[in-house]
């Protein structure tokens, strides 16, 4: 039996949004503020960190975000009402990838070296696909203990697109596709131009808030960012993989289907990969497979391919289905803690819980 995932329909002003999705998930909420804190005390002993100085450093970012989209702020602001957190717990949480940042320059590469890999995305357009359709996708690799949030929003908007939202509980978003017909997935690179700005979520979120894939375009790539992230996106018979760090981006050509991992490809972002973040050739590997995978079966690539190969296992553990290595607490194993396949022309996408190798995908429409 497929596992079931809390899908919360979102509707009203941006406030009344979050209060929803805060009560629905308030018992989850409050307990995934407690697991941040703790898992970001274990892996940083040297930064000696705790909330107050987690929280310090997000707050750093919500300048940024009031400018950038009020709207999300208030939503966030609805999560805290709703849920009973601080609202600077509520930023805590969307902050989640950004604190990969904080460890990352000065300590994360000899702190955990050995242990750290992440998301597979793939871009694939309608030009090779069986069905003539484009698709786009990820295997999302996170600490196992995040899959316990894994949450499905189905968002109303009066003045936009309705939105199917893959995120986790007290999070705005973290992928997903919206009824004009984009769709938007990501991985994370670690870029060395990290700095106070616009979060991963925020950006998300306006992206599958868009009319067109131009504009959804352009809110990752014409924002004031305050990470690099590698973003995909498909719709509108075109697609775009966006190479980002904080201050600059590159376009890379998907017209012939891409995947992507968690190192700089483009020739103008290499300068910013942080030196010793990738301590194993894991998102290497990872990359080359899927692209090889994509390039062979190109022309009659299909959902239930994708969906092959968001299963492989070549490098486990490290492998795009990743399972953490024999032992490891859920609080360090990096492990898929969900896959997603989407298709943007037909509305709908699918939701795998947990390893692909494992659990079934269930399909959820707009």
């Amino acid at each position: 039996m497929p596992q079931t995932i809390p899908v919360l329909e979102l509707s009203g002003n941006p406030y009344d949004r979050g209060v929803i999705h805060g009560k629905a998930q308030k018992d989850l909420i409050l307990d995934f503020i407690e697991s941040v804190v703790q898992v970001h005390q274990e892996n940083n002993s040297l930064l000696k960190v705790d909330r107050s100085s987690l929280n310090r450093f997000c707050l750093r970012n919500l300048g940024f975000l009031q400018r950038f989209s009020p709207d999300l702020v208030e939503e966030m602001y609805g999560i805290a009402a709703g849920s009973g957190a601080d609202f600077e717990d509520i930023l805590l949480l969307n902050c989640f990838l950004e604190l990969e940042d904080l460890r990352a320059p000065a300590l994360g590469g000899s702190i955990m070296p050995d242990q750290l890999w992440g998301c597979t995305s793939f871009n694939v357009p309608a030009e090779v696909t069986e069905t003539g359709l484009p698709y786009i996708g990820q295997t999302y690799d996170m600490e196992k203990y995040y899959q316990k949030y894994l949450t499905l929003l189905r968002i109303s908007n009066e003045n936009g697109p309705e939105m199917l939202v893959v995120t986790l509980a007290g999070i705005l978003g973290l992928n997903g596709i919206n009824s004009a017909g984009v769709g938007a997935v990501i991985n994370k690179v670690v870029a060395t131009d990290a700095r106070p700005g616009v979060i991963y979520p925020f950006i998300m979120r306006s992206a599958l808030a868009s009319e067109r894939i131009g504009d959804a375009l352009g809110a990752a790539i014409f924002t004031p960012r305050a990470s690099g992230l590698n973003y995909q996106f498909s719709g509108d018979s075109i697609a775009f993989c966006a190479e980002t760090s904080a201050a600059r981006y590159q376009l890379l050509d998907c017209s012939k289907g891409l995947a992507h991992t968690n190192h700089f490809v483009g020739s103008e972002m290499g300068q910013f990969e942080t030196a010793n973040w990738l301590s194993h050739g894991g998102s290497m590997v990872r990359k080359q497979v899927a692209d090889t995978f994509l390039e062979k079966n190109r022309g009659r690539l299909t959902p239930d391919l994708l969906k092959e190969l968001s299963g492989n296992h070549i490098n486990h553990p490290r492998s795009i289905c990743a399972h953490g290595f024999d032992g490891e607490p859920e609080t360090t194993a990096f492990h898929t803690i969900f896959g997603v396949i989407i298709s943007p022309s037909q509305g709908w996408l699918e939701l795998c819980p947990g390893n692909p190798c494992q659990n079934e995908y269930v399909r959820y429409e707009l």
